[in-house]
């Protein structure tokens, strides 16, 4: 058998092709590794945009006829429904009450700024200011015929409005504030904060993009506009502008995933 050594064209076009094979390979391991991180900054923004949907849309498609109180492009006030119920009589002070089965999670983590009477006009009127205890004093509610359901409560509302009469319809309210603002989990980026009442502000989630922001639908008119009306109960809805970010730039990219 023959047997011959590489010559030295040989030997460079072997190099050669070897170095191009590693060019190629290191090009196409560096391309899936930006692909995959694009990938993972999408799913981060996501998954940021989801968790702000799912703790806003509860609450804020509750919200009734004239239940903003004050808006503008990052943040919104509202009364938001936590328990609904039938009012009995007065005694000792309280307006005793029956309430429907509430949600036992957001009933217990409530906190109670006000009343909504629902008028026969379909509207309901506000007042500020009560709070809510379980009671057994129950007895106007039997003398009206007014019934417990099944899971429902017996409750004695304060101060009552005695002038209000027997067996309308009403819900308990929370005041609450969404904003956007600067975040503390995540400093320099923007996060969505809650506020009950006057209670501290706590950061639901981030970081979202500067674009991020609430519009108004005003009367009978579908296009949502910037600014609220300067009259809170001509707003008809809400639009929410959730733009989400990743939580750092991906690699190969000058700017977050969104």
């Amino acid at each position: 058998m023959n047997r011959r050594g590489f010559t030295l064209i040989e030997l460079l076009l072997a190099i050669t092709l070897t170095g191009i094979l590693a060019t190629a390979l290191t090009r196409i391991l560096i391309s899936d590794s930006r692909f995959v991180a694009q990938q993972d900054g999408l799913m981060a923004a996501r998954n940021t945009a989801r968790a702000a949907q799912n703790v806003t849309s509860v609450e804020l498609r509750m919200v009734s006829t004239s239940g903003l109180l004050a808006g503008s492009a990052d943040s919104v006030l509202v009364r938001i429904p936590f328990a609904f119920g039938i009012a009995c009589g007065v005694s000792s002070g309280l307006r005793v009450a029956s309430l429907m089965p509430v949600d036992s999670l957001m009933y217990a983590t409530a906190t109670t700024d006000g009343i909504a009477r629902l008028q026969a006009s379909g509207a309901y009127t506000f007042r500020a200011g009560v709070s809510a205890a379980p009671t057994t004093d129950t007895a106007t509610c039997v003398t009206a015929n007014i019934r417990r359901v099944p899971d429902g409560t017996w409750v004695g509302i304060a101060p009552p409005n005695n002038t209000d009469p027997v067996g309308y319809l009403f819900y308990l309210y929370q005041t609450v504030t969404y904003r956007f603002g600067p975040s503390t989990d995540l400093p320099g980026r923007i996060g969505l904060w809650r506020r009950v009442n006057n209670a501290a502000y706590e950061e639901m989630a981030a970081p979202f993009d500067s674009t991020s922001r609430f519009r108004f639908l005003v009367g009978a008119n579908p296009q949502p506009v910037d600014a609220m009306p300067m009259d809170p109960s001509t707003v008809a809805g809400l639009q929410l502008n959730i733009v989400a970010q990743s939580y750092a730039i991906p690699q190969g990219k000058s700017t977050y995933a969104t």
